[in-house]
């Protein structure tokens, strides 16, 4: 369509295979600039597999994937043979794509402060008094000034989970991938590192994100993408999906996962009933103001 914004990832066909076990099965999307996409389905559907396919933490077993319009990972030669990516084309990969983990995997030797110069000093090769003033900016923009000189031991989950969101950041990528950020978290810390995702998402910042915060994915997701062994199964704007997936399986997973709330499949109407604190439930929609993680 003329006119339309570019894209900045197309998949064509991406599989991934482990062995005799196939964790994605032909998947084709795009991603436009600015969009927040939330990936969302049971655990093994290939969420996260799908993730590190896209900064080339992991190499797809076939499809092809473009960044910007250029290809990621190997390439195809003029006679049709496979050609493996340079260091260099995957560290320019990896500036504009930047991506935050279940785990905080900070460098414990570190402090704040130093987690986040790190890589601009060494990949951007920034001056060192540059790098220490972004880093400084960061730090402020998610709340952390004062923890500037501690060591990521002295940091709650929940702060060192934004101090690697500001790692992230110092690379000032393009796009950012979130790979269930708040899962090794406790309750009570989720809401600050949320909180940081929703500006963010504010600011305007491409995003893609695995979660099972339903709440924030439909709060935050320009569109859902929902998994299942391997492929998409559904895709569409939160609204609707929340509220009337099309697919009888996402309306059996939201079922699980909010535990409460009438979906429908179709035209046809599937009660979903959760039992709460012994006394059986049925609403008409789904709350946005309360999310519940997948058991």
């Amino acid at each position: 369509m003329s006119g339309a914004a570019p894209l900045v990832f197309r998949l064509e066909g991406v599989t991934k295979d482990y062995g005799p076990i196939r964790a994605l099965d032909g998947i084709d999307m795009t991603v436009r600039p600015g969009e927040k996409i939330c990936l969302i389905g049971p655990s093994g559907s290939g969420k996260s597999t799908l993730l590190r396919c896209l900064n080339y933490l992991e190499e797809p077993t076939g499809g092809r994937i473009w960044l910007n319009g250029e290809p990621v990972g190997h390439t195809i030669d003029s006679v049709g043979r496979r050609r493996a990516p340079s260091e260099a084309s995957i560290n320019r990969l990896r500036m504009s794509v930047g991506m935050v983990f279940q785990s905080f995997n900070l460098w414990g030797h570190m402090t704040a402060l130093q987690n986040i110069m790190e890589a601009p000093l060494r990949v951007r090769r920034l001056p060192r008094a540059h790098a220490r003033d972004l880093a400084l900016g960061l730090l402020r923009r998610i709340g952390l000034e004062d923890k500037q000189h501690a060591y990521p031991s002295e940091l709650s989950g929940g702060q060192q989970q934004r101090v690697a969101i500001a790692r992230a950041l110092a690379m000032e990528p393009q796009v950012m991938l979130f790979d269930e950020p708040t899962s090794s978290l406790d309750p009570e810390l989720v809401s600050e590192v949320l909180d940081v995702m929703r500006t963010l998402a504010q600011e305007g910042m491409t995003m893609l994100i695995v979660t099972h915060e339903m709440g924030f994915a439909e709060e935050v997701a320009d569109r859902v993408i929902f998994m299942d062994r391997g492929r998409i199964v559904e895709t569409a704007e939160p609204h609707r999906f929340f509220r009337r997936p099309e697919s009888p399986r996402a309306a059996q997973f939201l079922a699980r996962v909010v535990g409460r709330g009438r979906a429908r499949s179709g035209s046809e109407q599937h009660d979903l009933r959760a039992t709460t604190g012994g006394e059986e439930t049925e609403t008409g929609r789904l709350a946005t103001s309360k999310t519940e993680r997948e058991t």
